[in-house]
């Protein structure tokens, strides 16, 4: 059973959108890019964040990590506290709004027991991180305490019922797994992608060797977790629609959608579903995408 303290370890060495090579002299700069990207890649965010509708509003985030889309409510002139486990995540978001003259209130702590008072905020967001958890349902349930009578939510879970995890998850990357310490064979095949792509999957291929050293028999538990964010992150999970609704089944007016390819990292993006027409690829994305999208109220 993998405990907190290996999730926040894990996080701490891995802040989540950080680049692993940057110019530390030029944060600016660097800030910059991230939002770009991030915007550009995962272009529905703003929209289902809201991020400039919550003007004069009590917002919180939680996991918050280096503060992305924390400033951008700020700017939408939100009265933003962010909450994050990690100490990499709370230092980095507070340099960058303090680098923007933006105001916010960036805490450390454990969203399972969230130290704010009941009846607080008029909007809560989670983007990615409560599935994280040792105990989704604790945050849950905190969510609902510190919440405001009418206040709102926006949660993304990873998606049980995407392609991704039915199909890349549960079949073509178990098959890589068993041939990843075969290197002649991997890179012949990777040969037949471009150099970019080639080397994304030579990277992939390493992780995913080293943990087969550590674990040949990883459980289902263990596999999901290992596809989602990195090899070794220590705890992830997916949700159906089913489930989510039972976890928020506190909450009122809920509502779940899919979106989300991911065109980086997904194998059955780069050999199948790039070839097909753009409104087929748009109808995949919103019936099977990997981005569980909650909204809800209380």
């Amino acid at each position: 059973m993998k405990t907190i303290e290996s999730v926040e370890s894990f996080w701490d060495s891995n802040p989540c959108g950080l680049p692993r090579a940057y110019d530390p002299d030029d944060k600016k700069r660097l800030f910059a890019e991230i939002e770009k990207e991030r915007y550009s890649k995962q272009v529905e965010i703003p929209l289902y964040a809201g991020f400039n509708t919550h003007k004069g509003q009590k917002v919180l985030e939680i996991g918050c990590g280096i503060g992305t889309d924390g400033i951008q409510f700020a700017r939408g002139g939100a009265s933003y506290t962010g909450i994050d486990l990690t100490s990499a995540g709370v230092d980095i978001a507070r340099e960058r709004f303090e680098l923007f003259g933006q105001k916010g209130n960036i805490v450390k702590g454990n969203a399972e027991k969230l130290p704010f008072e009941d009846n607080y905020f008029d909007y809560v967001y989670s983007f990615g991180v409560i599935h994280h958890s040792t105990s989704p349902e604790k945050i849950v349930k905190e969510i609902y305490r510190v919440l405001k009578p009418g206040g709102t939510l926006t949660v993304m879970l990873y998606n049980k019922t995407s392609f991704y995890y039915l199909i890349e998850v549960k079949f073509i990357r178990r098959l890589f797994f068993e041939i990843c310490d075969k290197r002649a064979l991997c890179r012949a095949i990777f040969s037949v992608f471009n150099k970019r792509y080639a080397a994304r999957f030579e990277a992939f291929r390493e992780k995913l060797e080293k943990m087969k050293s550590l674990n040949r028999r990883p459980t289902w538990d263990e596999w999901v977790s290992m596809n989602t964010d990195d090899v070794f992150c220590p705890i992830a999970r997916v949700y159906s629609r089913g489930q989510a609704k039972k976890l928020f089944s506190d909450f009122r007016n809920f509502t779940s959608e899919a979106w989300f390819i991911d065109k980086d990292n997904w194998f059955l993006w780069f050999v199948f579903v790039k070839f097909l027409p753009a409104n087929m690829q748009s109808w995949l994305e919103r019936r099977y995408g990997w981005f569980r999208m909650i909204s809800a109220g209380k």
